[in-house]
């Protein structure tokens, strides 16, 4: 996954607009918006305060391999999104959540065929 991508999917995972991570970051909106497309590629100072910012490495952040097992996923990140599901899940109805304890099922089970 490309820095673009990362950088949407980081501030999507947090709540935050391109305006809330530019006012954290000490930098203009525009400039998140050109760091999302490929249009401005941000410092090494800047890098940093985006990594920090959303608990994440530089190196990750630079990383550009296309990982899909989900072993990219810092700590903070996979706790942030447990906590979504939780509650999600907690909103459901009764039929919908044992609907999703079946679809976990099948997807433990294809995890072990792996």
């Amino acid at each position: 996954m490309s820095l673009p991508q990362k950088l949407k999917l980081l501030r999507a995972e947090h709540n935050m607009t391109q305006k809330e991570l530019a006012n954290h970051i000490n930098v203009a909106r525009a400039t998140i918006a050109g760091y999302e497309t490929r249009n401005r590629q941000p410092s090494y100072e800047k890098l940093a305060a985006i990594a920090e910012t959303f608990g994440v490495s530089v190196d990750y952040l630079l990383d550009n391999k296309d990982d899909t097992s989900g072993t990219t996923l810092s700590l903070q990140q996979e706790r942030f999104l447990d906590e979504r599901v939780l509650t999600l899940y907690r909103s459901l109805t009764m039929r919908s959540k044992e609907d999703v304890y079946e679809y976990l099922c099948l997807l433990e089970l294809r995890e072990k065929q792996k």
